[in-house]
């Protein structure tokens, strides 16, 4: 007849794999804000808004986004628009601007990055590995060894945490491409349950570059690429974004066309209420952490006041 301690040891050799399926099921992995193939988990929203500014800079791109003591600035227009630029961050009461992108090296996003650096300190400058043999490239090049800075380019996918609850990660470019649209540096951004993407000028192939990384890319507001081109904001990338608003940033009567009427129809057909700087000035976009509220300079008046 076996003992009490090798009974003992019969059960505790049976109750082992029951603890390690019990354990499985509960388990559950620490998951970051932007998990491939899982929704977002919310960030805790504390303070004050996030406000997020797509400057009316013509036919161009300039974004500001504030949170508390946070500030970031995603391009900053053409040459003649870093003035305007540098006026509407220090209107803003900006002193420093924590994370500055240049998302490309066409001159309509990083023409006025120098004017900026020379006016308002920057903690981190990122700028793509792509660059271009042009005057305003080496003008920025110039403008970061003045300020005593060198441009990183982003670890792609990582996500990048900041005070006040702000999370950012670098979706693309997932790889080089022949053209500096598709070089973009694609931003996405969480605050609270709110989820914003910065799409710069990236096109069609790196659309479906990112859309193969399985990345959650809902979103509330989607900043449509390159000015509303008919090269990008493909139907894949719109539905599995599925924005509630568009911000298109264009010139009015701009010689290109943009926004073109194949991105509106896209637009559009998925029910996305579209804001347009060529026809709205400057457009808000604030975040309560649960709810964004769009308006426009127009409609409100000059959001610089």
């Amino acid at each position: 007849m076996p003992t009490k301690e090798q009974k003992r040891a019969v059960i505790k050799q049976l109750l082992i794999p029951v603890f390690l399926i019990i354990a499985a099921l509960l388990y559950q992995p620490v998951r970051g804000l932007f998990q491939s193939q899982e929704k977002i988990a919310p960030t805790r929203t504390e303070g004050s808004k996030l406000t997020v500014s797509y400057i009316d800079v013509g036919q161009g791109d300039a974004t500001l986004i504030q949170k508390g003591n946070f500030s970031m600035l995603i391009d900053a227009g053409k040459n003649e628009k870093g003035t305007t630029v540098v006026e509407y961050i220090k209107n803003q009461g900006i002193t420093k601007l924590n994370v500055l992108v240049g998302t490309h090296p066409d001159s309509d996003h990083i023409g006025g990055l120098d004017d900026v650096l020379k006016e308002i300190p920057v903690d981190t400058v990122y700028l793509p590995e792509a660059s271009k043999e042009t005057k305003t490239y080496r003008e920025v090049e110039d403008a970061l060894r003045q300020a005593e800075k060198e441009a990183q380019m982003p670890q792609i996918g990582k996500e990048y945490q900041y005070d006040n609850n702000v999370m950012i990660r670098f979706l693309g470019p997932q790889r080089d491409y022949s053209g500096a649209n598709d070089n973009s540096l694609v931003v996405q951004l969480a605050y609270g349950k709110n989820r914003f993407l910065f799409m710069g000028d990236a096109e069609e192939k790196s659309e479906n570059d990112i859309l193969a990384k399985n990345f959650d890319l809902e979103c509330d507001v989607l900043k449509v690429g390159h000015h509303g081109s008919y090269t990008d904001t493909s139907d894949a990338f719109l539905q599995e974004s599925n924005p509630v608003y568009a911000v298109i940033s264009a010139g009015k009567d701009n010689s290109y066309g943009h926004p073109h009427a194949e991105v509106l129809a896209r637009l559009e057909d998925e029910d996305v209420q579209v804001y347009r700087t060529d026809t709205m000035g400057t457009i808000q976009a604030v975040s309560d952490g649960s709810q964004v509220h769009l308006t426009t300079e127009k409609a409100k008046g000059n959001f610089q006041q």
